[in-house]
Parts: C-alpha cells; sequence; structure tokens
C-alpha cells in the first residue's frame, strides 16, 4: 500500500550539500587550471577520467538493475528506485563525454597525431600505423556515439515502464515482462560496450599496450563502487525515515556484494600484473613499468584502498548488519575514493608518459610526473556535486517504490 514515505521530497541539506560540493569543485579546479595553463595534457586528462568515472557509475546501476529484473531478483524492488535514478546520469555524462572527446582528443590521445602515420615522418610508428583501422577519429567518434545513444535509448525505455508501471496498477506484470527483454538487451550490449569503451577511452591513451583483461577490471572496479555508492544512498534514505521496509537483511546483500567484487578487482588486478610480468612482452609491460617506475606509491595505495580495507572491514557477517552502519560506509567511502584513485592511475600516468616521449627534456632522462592537485580534487567534487544533485532531482521525480511491481511483497519480507 502506497504511503506518504513513497514520494522523496529532497531534504534541503541534501540541496544544499550537493551545491556546495558543486560550486566548490568548480572553484578549486578553475584554480587548478589556472595554474596548468601551459599544461592541456593535465586539464583534459583530468575531465576525461572524472567523467568516465561518473558515467559509469550510472551506466553501471543500469547494469545492476536489469540483471536483477532477467534473474528475477525480488529483494532489490523495494530500493529499485535507487539505482534507476543513478542511472537517468547516463545521457548527461554521455554529453559530456562527447564535448570532452572532441576538445580534448590533440590533447589526450597519442595516436591522433597524423604524423604518426606518415612513413616519410621522423615520427612514423609502424604498430599504430597497423591499428589505423580502429584508432582514427572518425571511427572513435562513431563509436563513442553510438555507445551513448544507445545506452541512453534502453535506459529510457527501462525507466518508461517504471512510470507506467505506477500509473496503470493492472498491468505490472505485463510491464515486468517487457522490461525483462528490454533488460536482457541491456546486459547484452554492456557485455560488449563496456569493454570497448573502455578499450577506447581508457586503454588508448597509451595505444601501444594491451590487456585482454582490461574490459573485466574495468567492469569489476565500477561494480564494486556502485553498490558502495548504493549502500550510502540507503543508509541516508532510512535515516531520514524513507523505505522502512528496508531491513539488515537488503544491507548484509549489498555488504556482501561490496565485499566479494572487492575480492574479484584484487583477483583481476593480480591477474592482469601476473600475466604481464610473466610473459614480459615490452607492448604489455610498459604499462606497469612506467607506474612502478613513477607512481610506486599510488599504485599500490589502490591496492590498499580496494582489496585489504574492505576485505578486513566487511568479512564478518556483523560488520554488515551492524545496526549503527559505521562500517558499512566507512567500507563504502573507501571504496569509492580507491577507485576513484585507479581512474587516475589508469590514465593520467599514461598521458604523461606519451608526453615524456614526445619532449625534448626526455633526451635528459627527465619525465614530468603529475601529482593529484587542486585541479584533480576539485574535478571530483565539482562531478560528485553535479551526481549527487541530478540523483536527488530523479529520486524525486517519481513514487520511491514501486508500488504495482510484482515483486514488492517478496522485497518487504525478504530474508536470507
Amino acid at each position: 500500500m502506497s504511503t506518504a514515505n513513497d514520494k522523496f521530497t529532497i531534504p534541503g541539506k541534501a540541496r544544499n550539500f550537493s551545491f556546495i560540493l558543486l560550486i566548490a569543485g568548480i572553484v578549486l579546479a578553475a584554480i587548478g587550471a589556472v595554474m596548468n595553463l601551459d599544461n592541456p595534457t593535465r586539464l583534459w586528462t583530468g575531465l576525461l577520467y572524472n567523467n568516465i568515472f561518473f558515467l559509469m557509475l550510472g551506466l553501471v546501476a543500469a547494469l545492476f538493475l536489469s540483471a536483477h529484473i532477467v534473474g528475477y531478483g525480488g529483494w532489490v524492488t523495494l530500493f529499485r528506485r535507487v539505482p534507476e535514478a543513478m542511472m537517468l546520469y547516463v545521457p548527461v555524462g554521455g554529453i559530456l563525454m562527447l564535448l570532452i572527446l572532441f576538445f580534448g582528443l590533440p590533447h589526450i590521445y597519442h595516436w591522433s597525431d597524423p604524423e604518426l602515420y606518415n612513413p616519410n615522418s621522423p615520427h612514423y610508428d609502424a604498430i599504430l600505423d597497423g591499428k589505423r583501422a580502429f584508432l582514427n577519429p572518425g571511427f572513435f567518434f562513431i563509436r563513442a556515439f553510438s555507445y551513448i545513444l544507445i545506452w541512453s535509448g534502453l535506459i529510457w525505455l527501462l525507466r518508461r515502464n517504471s512510470i507506467q508501471s505506477d500509473l496503470n496498477p493492472l498491468q505490472g506484470v505485463k510491464l515486468y515482462q517487457s522490461s525483462k527483454y528490454i533488460a536482457a538487451i541491456f546486459i547484452v550490449v554492456y557485455a560488449v560496450t563496456s569493454s570497448t569503451s573502455s578499450w577506447d577511452w581508457i586503454m588508448s591513451i597509451q595505444p601501444h599496450w594491451y590487456s585482454t583483461l582490461f574490459g573485466w577490471y574495468n567492469f569489476i572496479s565500477m561494480f564494486v563502487t556502485c553498490n558502495a555508492v548504493m549502500m550510502l544512498i540507503l543508509i541516508f534514505l532510512t535515516r531520514n525515515g524513507y523505505l522502512p521496509g528496508i531491513t539488515n537483511e537488503h544491507f548484509h546483500d549489498l555488504g556482501k556484494f561490496m565485499f566479494g567484487f572487492s575480492v574479484a578487482w584484487a583477483y583481476l588486478f593480480y591477474s592482469q600484473f601476473m600475466l604481464i610480468w610473466y610473459a614480459n612482452i615490452p607492448e604489455e609491460t610498459l604499462y606497469f613499468k612506467y607506474r612502478i617506475d613513477n607512481y610506486p606509491m599510488l599504485m599500490w595505495l589502490c591496492v590498499v584502498l580496494n582489496f585489504v580495507t574492505p576485505f578486513f572491514l566487511l568479512i564478518t557477517r556483523n560488520a554488515k548488519r551492524d545496526n549503527s552502519r559505521r562500517i558499512m560506509i566507512a567500507a563504502a567511502v573507501i571504496i569509492i575514493f580507491g577507485h576513484w584513485l585507479d581512474f587516475y592511475q589508469m590514465t593520467m600516468p599514461g598521458a604523461f608518459a606519451n608526453m615524456a616521449h614526445g619532449a625534448a627534456e626526455e633526451a635528459h632522462g627527465h619525465h614530468e610526473i603529475v601529482r593529484i592537485g587542486l585541479y584533480e580534487i576539485g574535478l571530483l567534487l565539482a562531478y560528485a556535486g553535479l551526481f549527487t544533485y541530478m540523483f536527488l532531482f530523479n529520486l524525486s521525480r517519481q513514487s520511491l517504490i514501486s508500488v504495482n511491481h510484482p515483486f514488492l511483497k517478496e522485497s518487504r519480507v525478504y530474508h536470507t
């Protein structure tokens, strides 16, 4: 039965918090940008990885929802509007992505330099010339536009069915069946495009390097981050009197996702590193060698934040069911920040490695090493503020509970 709590009203403090994050982030990023006007690679790469991080956060929320629709995962029904509101960020993040790629292409992606494909040029690169059919600006933008269009279209269809379910009490089962087919298509599309987009937007920053595990690595990273964000949101909502049907059972299962996929991330991190180290192929080892030589603390900090800390915080059952939620909050914040750092180390060092190859100072053995500063922190805050406000806005536009969903009762009585 619908109650007053089914409609979410944005609390003033939450709205103000999102605005403060956004404004403070813009100010800090602007100051950092002024300090680095002579370094467009840093400016555009910073925008790139922050935008990818939050865009993929919304996209994986759609995957989470789709997987539970197809798999008849009734336990999420009470809070399904949370991933729904998160996934609606994708069209906005997608538009920003296209703008960043269009204007930042020559500053981020080494392969976009036409001199690399001219056999008469001293900069000619035979390896990149062999990849030219895939790595060329025209096909690159066609793929990027296609990703955004297909993702946004499928998300719109899922959202439309969800809204129609609220408006048509007798159509709940029929609309669920329709959503099941859309969700199945989305899962297949995501399985392909999550890998190809990570190759395009991240792996091609160092175009000589390749890893067959890279798509999986990025998927696991964003899936555990998405669960951490949903954990914080559910804690916020329940503490403000919303979703009274959410119990320790729901928190426990989200906590298990956070724990399990943190272990899965460590497995893929080790697998990728070990296979590349063991094969010792120069085109593969350059990725890790540059980071170990120049960013060793950052690389191993990612391991501590993304695996070691969550593993010990979440390994016990009580940690995931503690009513104070203090351990869950700590673990979620650490996971989110840790994977943001991981996206930094996947992108920024590679962009600067490309600069080092073409810089005159390389002849003197000098590489410019960029550290996280005002600009990067500012962008994190600004994107977090934008994502938070859009989430709150979208969550308030529809009933907080899908009252006509066929699995609502199952979610209310859920017990593990």
